[in-house]
């Protein structure tokens, strides 16, 4: 194997909702696995007599050293994710490399935190949330001083019922074991005479229920991962509400074409060299949108890590979500990765 590679035996699996499952694995070698809240690994399994390989965020937190997880949602046509479900139990294992990614609190040396997900966005954020509030557990133990550490985190997860949250039980403990962490659900197919339905529920997380559930959103670091479209509106509505662009961390998953349809609607994206326009729709990268329009770009990893679909930016403004495949001057000098960046106004790139 790889020096970044480790194989990982799976020593227990549980529902974290109805299509949700949480595998928790030990890594074979006499190692601990270090990682980042928030982090992600790519695992490969095999299926038919051949190795798959897929992103998935770690659920677990890295202050809990002895085992991993990750949580992984079935979905239909889903080919490693159904394997998964359908077959993963104690005892078998997996290879995977990492840990991968920057969507992480660590390090930005903010004070306080919004946390916002939808759907398995909510996985890198749980490992967020579990790894804050071990720390401020253990510091509360060691010192008996808690108000240094204690963690002031919002954290607002988007399903439709409260069925399809995972982890509820376990958040809603944790709110009331830390005063500092403010859970709330927005719920978008409930109604409001639901006998279970909390404030908030059959709403969108627009800007009147995110100014609503958090009033000083501006001044905190967010945190939002989700599916392309949701990230795109929630990101509108935080921008609407005062907050600043530089300081919301995105988490994209995976590489998704848009819908036929969309072909001529959404942000323009004009291709100088290649005399080509395309339409790009809320939620979807240029490189997607470019694929669904036929237009072939150079792409590896569709993750924001290789640094192959490197392009510079003529002008225009994008939301680049990467996984360090571009430094910071490359950045400053208009250049853009096409494969997690979305335009969020007319984009001209000189290829």
């Amino acid at each position: 194997m790889r020096s970044d590679e480790h194989l990982l035996v799976c020593v227990d699996r549980v529902p974290a909702t109805h299509d949700m499952t949480t595998f928790t694995f030990r890594t074979v070698e006499p190692h601990t696995f270090v990682f980042n809240p928030g982090q992600f690994l790519t695992i490969g399994v095999t299926i038919d007599d051949h190795t798959v390989q897929r992103c998935y965020s770690i659920s677990s937190p890295p202050t809990r050293p002895d085992t991993l997880s990750i949580s992984v949602k079935r979905k239909a046509g889903g080919h490693v994710s159904n394997w998964l479900h359908d077959n993963m139990s104690p005892g078998m294992t997996m290879t995977a490399s990492g840990p991968l990614g920057r969507f992480s609190y660590i390090g930005t040396g903010a004070e306080r935190y919004l946390f916002i997900s939808a759907g398995s966005g909510i996985t890198p954020i749980m490992s967020m949330i579990r790894a804050a509030t071990d720390d401020a557990t253990t510091t509360s133990t060691a010192t008996d001083v808690t108000a240094a550490r204690r963690p002031d985190i919002v954290f607002i997860h988007s399903a439709r019922t409260l069925e399809d949250i995972p982890f509820r039980a376990e958040l809603e403990q944790l709110s009331v074991a830390h005063p500092g962490l403010d859970v709330a659900f927005a719920l978008t197919a409930l109604t409001a005479d639901h006998p279970v339905a909390p404030p908030g529920s059959n709403k969108r997380l627009g800007a009147d229920t995110l100014t609503r559930l958090c009033p000083d959103l501006a001044d905190r670091e967010v945190f939002l991962c989700g599916p392309g479209p949701f990230r795109s509106r929630v990101r509108s509505a935080l921008l609407a509400c005062g907050a600043s662009l530089t300081r919301i961390h995105e988490e994209s998953f995976g590489f998704v074409l848009p819908t036929p349809d969309a072909d001529t609607d959404g942000i323009t994206v004009d291709f100088t060299r290649r005399a080509r326009r395309v339409h790009v729709t809320e939620g979807t990268t240029i490189l997607a949108a470019a694929a669904a329009a036929g237009v072939t770009l150079p792409s590896t990893c569709g993750i924001g890590l290789c640094g192959s679909c490197k392009v510079t930016k003529i002008s225009g403004d994008v939301v680049m979500n990467h996984q360090g495949g571009i430094r910071s001057r490359e950045i400053e000098q208009g250049q853009i990765l096409l494969c997690c960046s979305e335009p969020i106004s007319p984009v001209v790139i000189d290829y």
